[in-house]
């Protein structure tokens, strides 16, 4: 008898009372058989993002260090001397971060390795890391950064960067809301009518309104994509976007690019063509509300 056999037999009837369709050993070592399987090929995915970033590290030391630092923002060239410092440790497997703070916009950006890469390197990046990590469920706050919206049900809205972790979309709509998701990345996206995977899809429903909840600060390029979205939207309309990287927390994933701290959150808005309608922090929420000429 094999272990997973033995296993079996051991919590067979405590399977049968809680789940009528368990019947027999067999079925339940087939249940923990691919449970197991799953397990190994995250833990070996794990371990391969591991060791990519430890040879992304090796050779990174190998360079020699610039003498000057270009704002990954505002694009100020600095001597690294006059950047604050900012360094973190990555709990997804990425190894050390470094990041800078810019003296001209405020902003704190890096790590220079995450934002050299492009866009394709970058999606691979998520898509291994959405195969092996779960995010925490952010339906309340993007439920806070929807109603910033001032919202009204003959409109419709688009939560953009919507993945699998939150029902809010689902809420929203069956409060009567015209809420749809927006997620690119497939590995995140949940299989949904309301769930779109493409921005041809997004411009063909027409929205009045965006919100979002921890997204600005993954973006390599935050002001190309505020433009992107302002594309979508009619003249008059609202953005609402909320993340606590309006200041330098959450540091630990290499997935967060950009901080905005103090100036930098209005520079954004400006280099977008967007005005600014309202900031807010309220507790742990902090969202910053963007108003379309």
């Amino acid at each position: 008898m094999t272990l997973i056999n033995r296993i079996a037999r051991r919590f067979l009837p405590q399977l049968q009372s809680a789940d009528s369709h368990v019947s027999s050993i067999d079925e339940v070592a087939h249940v923990a058989s691919a449970e197991s399987l799953a397990r190994l090929e995250r833990n070996l995915l794990r371990h391969q993002i591991s060791v990519k970033w430890d040879v992304i590290h090796r050779l990174e030391a190998l360079k020699p260090p610039r003498s000057d630092v270009d704002c990954a923002l505002c694009g100020e060239r600095h001597r690294r001397d006059e950047l604050a410092i900012f360094d973190s440790n990555c709990i997804f497997e990425g190894g050390a971060i470094r990041r800078f703070q810019c003296p001209s916009c405020d902003v704190i950006f890096g790590s220079e390795v995450m934002l050299a890469f492009d866009a394709a390197a970058l999606t691979k990046e998520y898509e291994w890391h959405y195969q092996v990590f779960e995010e925490g469920d952010s339906t309340e706050q993007e439920i806070l950064a929807f109603h910033a919206l001032k919202p009204n049900k003959d409109a419709i809205y688009i939560n953009w960067g919507a993945g699998s972790w939150s029902s809010s979309v689902r809420q929203l709509r069956a409060e009567g809301w015209q809420v749809f998701g927006y997620e690119p990345h497939a590995s995140a996206r949940i299989n949904d009518d309301a769930m779109l995977g493409s921005l041809s899809e997004v411009v063909a429903l027409g929205p009045q309104g965006i919100f979002s909840n921890n997204l600005l600060e993954h973006f390599r390029d935050p002001v190309a994509e505020l433009k992107q979205m302002s594309a979508v939207l009619p003249s008059g309309s609202l953005m609402s976007h909320a993340t606590p990287c309006f200041e330098y927390c959450f540091e630990f994933t290499r997935f967060h690019l950009f901080f905005f701290l103090g100036r930098s959150k209005y520079l954004i808005a400006s280099e977008a063509g967007l005005d600014v309608e309202e900031y807010v922090e309220e507790g742990n929420f902090r969202n910053l509300v963007l108003r379309k000429p």
